[in-house]
């Protein structure tokens, strides 16, 4: 039965996919490769560079691979626990295979290889550059790969049976008939986890470069009960060619298939009840703040996500989640030594890019999560906004504005906060809060048109619908905004603060550079949201 089923998948899979439809998204595969290439050769660079430091560089790189294990252990075991929520509980099809004759295992089996490969594929998509990186940087053989390869794999099976067997757990302490209390348990349960292991591993002061050093290497990510310290120790000795043991990639083995089998027998265990007490309730509807409210109708469909978001607990109760990541977020670069680093030019400068650039990474995942989506959301219900008296344009506008306002008041708040913690000030300040401003706008554009373009009506469950071919594909255009726009700024200041902006060449950079970086944004935001809303308009009838 569990191969019937599985077989199913696969063929809905076999005809969603079709020539047509890849030689549309083949510029975006072009564009990921590409990406991933350049993330290669950075990752590249920034190792040797590692390396080459005296008498520390090659403790450093052993230490930067298992902080990015330890890092990679929170961030999988989280994104396994969000996922099987969605995948054990909330999809479309659970009702569906509970009123067949399908053994529960079977349905559990399936499940825990949909919510394994919603929440490992990003990471599988973008760790091969870096084991690639390091193989090349060490000369490494062939077995090396192959060892990376099987060791992460196991190393992920890990992270998917811890969080599949919490998030079971999670579902049966929170019984609420709605699937509110289960994703807020979540979402506290990892704040306070976050919160104590960020005060647990990052020191307090490192106002030195050589306390800035010792600050990294005391990192607790090599305990011997962590998988990542198993990682470590399986792959660095062939890495170093120093020899290999068998112990600890059979560590890794037996580990996940414990926690593979303990996510099943729980599953075994609580399924049954747990799916029963998430049945809607039948309680009568309480109006809200805006009960009574009626928009009028320029205002209809906003009004509406505004209620349905705050309705979906899917959605609002993730803000517990990316609350614990701003505070990590600030926190990091609270504890960047600012005043070690005076004695370099520009390094305050040089922070804000950094800033910037990492703010512009957590603008464009969350726009792919909530502001993609938000076309998709509409769901198979969406011929009513097409025999609605309300047209394309303006239900356009308004998945724009719920998108870009609660997306711009957090970014403005995260790089204000960044900032304060690095002591900028002044010019440095406005400048980057209109930077991220314009992102904003730029970004939030792209996302609701690529989200009008790749709708998704259809969908199991809502993050799949971010995890799809055009998701990816926003994600990185929207990065590739970031980037080029930072660039731009970035040459702009290194032609007024290096080269001499006083003769007539500077002053046409500087102008060229501002008007590409006007364009830029503005074809961002403006072409995608008019070649959706066209996409839009082709729906009726379709769905």
């Amino acid at each position: 039965m569990l191969l019937l089923i599985i077989k199913t998948k696969i063929l809905s899979l076999k005809n969603s996919v079709n020539a047509k439809l890849m030689l549309r998204r083949l510029p975006f595969i072009a564009i990921g490769i590409v990406f991933l290439f350049l993330f290669y050769i950075g990752t590249y660079k920034a190792l040797s560079y590692i390396r080459g430091i005296e008498f520390f560089g090659e403790i450093l790189s052993r230490k930067l691979f298992s902080m990015t294990f330890f890092s990679l252990l929170v961030f999988l075991i989280l994104s396994n626990i969000i996922t099987a929520i969605s995948s054990f509980y909330l999809s479309k099809d659970i009702p569906f295979l509970l009123s067949k004759p399908v053994e529960i295992r079977d349905i559990l089996r399936l499940k825990t290889f949909e919510a394994f490969m919603n929440s490992s594929w990003m990471v599988f998509l973008f760790m091969p550059p870096v084991f690639i990186a390091y193989g090349i940087s060490y000369g490494a053989a062939a077995d090396y790969y192959l060892l990376i390869l099987g060791c992460f794999l196991l190393f992920s099976l890990i992270t998917a049976g811890i969080g599949i067997t919490i998030a079971h757990i999670l579902t049966r302490l929170f019984p609420a008939k709605r699937t509110r209390n289960v994703l807020l348990g979540t979402g506290v349960f990892f704040l306070l986890l976050i919160y104590f292991l960020i005060k647990g591993l990052i020191p307090q002061d490192i106002n030195t470069p050589e306390r800035f050093i010792n600050s990294i290497m005391s990192f607790k990510t090599e305990s011997p009960m962590l998988p990542s310290y198993w990682i470590t120790e399986a792959v660095f000795p062939i890495l170093k060619k120093s020899g290999f043991s068998i112990f600890y990639p059979i560590i890794l083995l037996s580990n996940a298939s414990f926690f593979l089998l303990l996510s099943e027998i729980t599953g075994l265990r609580f399924y049954r009840v747990n799916t029963e007490r998430i049945q809607p309730s039948g309680e009568m509807a309480r109006r809200g703040i805006l009960g009574g409210y009626y928009p009028e109708v320029n205002t209809a469909m906003f009004y509406k996500d505004i209620k349905t978001f705050f309705r979906d607990t899917g959605q609002w109760s993730q803000g517990f989640i990316i609350g614990a990541l701003i505070m990590i977020y600030v926190y990091n670069f609270k504890t960047i030594p600012v005043k070690a680093l005076l004695g370099f030019p520009f390094i305050k400068e040089i922070m804000v890019l950094v800033n910037l650039v990492l703010s512009g990474l957590v603008l464009s995942a969350v726009s792919a999560r909530f502001i993609y989506a938000s076309v998709s959301l509409e769901g198979q219900a969406f011929w009513i906004i097409r025999t609605s008296p309300i047209d394309i344009n303006r239900f356009i506008r308004s998945k724009f504005l719920y998108g870009f306002i609660p997306v711009t008041l957090l970014m403005l708040i995260l790089v204000f906060l960044t900032n304060l913690a690095m002591n900028i000030r002044g010019i440095l300040m406005y400048l980057s809060l209109g930077t991220v401003l314009m992102l904003c706008v730029s970004v939030s554009g792209l996302g609701t048109g690529f989200g009008a373009i790749y709708p998704k009506f259809k969908y199991e469950n809502i993050a799949s619908v971010s995890m799809s071919i055009g998701g990816m594909a926003f994600m990185l255009i929207a990065f590739s905004v970031v980037i080029a726009t930072l660039s731009l700024e970035a040459w702009i200041f290194y032609v007024h603060n290096l080269k001499g902006a006083m003769d007539m060449s500077g002053k046409i950079q500087i102008a060229v550079s501002l008007i590409m970086i006007i364009l830029i944004n503005a074809i961002a935001f403006y072409l995608p949201m008019r070649i959706g809303r066209k996409k839009l308009q082709e729906q009726t009838g379709i769905i």
